[in-house]
């Protein structure tokens, strides 16, 4: 059973921190006050606005501003600034600190927080929100369904149903765990010892601005790793900007995927809104999450609402 963090009410103190990419300060203020707006608490983390190359600040700051906020009493979520590149940087650090007798905590973000998703998971089976980050995505429906969730609402995810696409989709699944994120992460998983565990579990997967042919070597890379065999069916949110290339318009990412998971015999649906598209749905990692009709549907809330 994975752990669910307590729930969010009006007043909870959000500790905002940067894993990956540097931070661009107008967005991120911006952010900011839409959350404040909506009656919370915030802060940042004392390394937020640091810069290291293309990364928020050296790999130990970044680490000790997620660590602290972590470990921070009065914290009661972590929202990640951003994605990009440079969470993974910072697994051998979290290493360092034995996180098995804390509670959870809301930990919200996407793209790079795979790896963040990915690592809590396996380590500690918390529940995380594979959502928006703070310098975009708060303002209007994006932020109104996550903090719905936040707080402890049940919902249909996704705004139409998903699509069928290998002959061992059913219509509907009972409620068991997802896990995963952006591919290129959950792919460089593999081989690690934070490596994604889809056993038994529903694999999501999305992707933004990669070649097909990439596309294609990482879903084949998870096909011969055993993963995709073991999951109890794959959803594929979105290819965003992963187009074809002009001479072979019909070699598609959907076309892709589907050769991939059918060769795999595993059971497909494609459209979940859920990744670097202007929709992002909030989807709860962890959390035992049903398939009725091709709609993806939360059975119950993703957070304590009684802790």
């Amino acid at each position: 059973m994975f752990k669910r963090p307590k729930a969010l009410q009006r007043g909870s103190h959000i500790r905002i921190v940067a894993t990956a990419g540097r931070i661009d300060a107008a967005r991120l203020a911006e952010g900011i006050r839409t959350i404040r707006e909506r009656g919370f608490e915030v802060t940042v983390g004392e390394h937020i606005m640091d810069q290291w190359g293309y990364l928020a600040g050296h790999d130990e700051d970044r680490a000790q501003d997620l660590v602290a906020a972590l470990l921070d009493e009065t914290v009661d979520a972590v929202f990640l600034a951003r994605g990009g590149w440079g969470s993974s940087r910072l697994l051998p650090h979290l290493d360092r600190v034995d996180f098995s007798d804390r509670a959870p905590k809301i930990l919200i973000g996407y793209s790079d927080i795979t790896a963040l998703h990915l690592y809590f998971q396996r380590r500690y089976q918390w529940v995380t929100f594979h959502g928006p980050v703070v310098e975009m995505d708060w303002s209007r429906e994006n932020g109104n369904e996550a903090f719905d969730i936040l707080v402890g609402g049940t919902r249909i995810l996704g705004d139409a149903p998903l699509e069928p696409l290998t002959r061992e989709t059913p219509e509907s699944l009972e409620a068991i765990p997802w896990t995963g994120g952006n591919l290129s992460l959950v792919a460089q998983s593999l081989g690690t010892p934070y490596a994604v565990d889809a056993r038994e579990k529903i694999l999501y997967l999305e992707e933004v601005s990669e070649p097909i042919y990439r596309i294609d070597r990482m879903m084949t890379h998870l096909w011969l790793s055993g993963q995709l065999a073991q999951a109890r069916g794959v959803v594929f949110g979105e290819a965003t900007r992963c187009e074809a290339p002009e001479n072979m318009p019909e070699y598609t990412a959907l076309r892709v995927v589907t050769d991939i998971c059918q060769r795999a015999g595993v059971a497909l649906w494609w459209g979940l809104p859920a990744g670097h598209g202007p929709r992002k749905v909030t989807l709860p990692l962890g959390v035992p999450l049903a398939i009725e009709d091709h709609r993806v549907v939360m059975m119950s809330p993703a957070v304590d609402v009684d802790g």
